[in-house]
């Protein structure tokens, strides 16, 4: 809730500086809705013996696990790096697995598959 709220005051602040124009509003809140998609919209995750899948409103990624090369947990989720070593390009060639609760197990799982790499 708290960021639907942000995004709404944050167009109407965009209105009133551009000088009551509402368009700037709108686009600015599209930016902001786009940045967060993944707050509003459903993604849904399937693992198999073959890798991770992610499908979105923006389609689907998938990830071999002899793709893995690094599993980099955080307390929201896991990113499934394809680089060994730690690199600023893991973010965007990655995949990025977000954690529902069962955050334990699902690590667990990604361990156990992607150990052989």
């Amino acid at each position: 809730m708290l960021y639907v709220l942000i995004i709404v005051m944050s167009g109407v602040v965009a209105t009133l500086a551009m000088d009551g124009n509402p368009w700037w509003g709108l686009v600015g809140m599209g930016v902001l809705f786009l940045s967060g998609w993944s707050y509003f919209l459903p993604v849904r995750y399937t693992m198999d013996e073959e890798g991770v899948r992610k499908k979105s409103a923006f389609g689907l990624e998938e990830k071999k696990w002899h793709q893995v090369k690094r599993i980099v947990p955080d307390r929201y989720g896991v990113l499934l790096s394809p680089f060994p070593q730690p690199t600023r390009l893991a973010k965007f060639r990655g995949l990025s697995v977000q954690f529902s609760g069962n955050g334990e197990e699902v690590l667990e799982y990604i361990r156990a598959h992607a150990a052989g790499n």
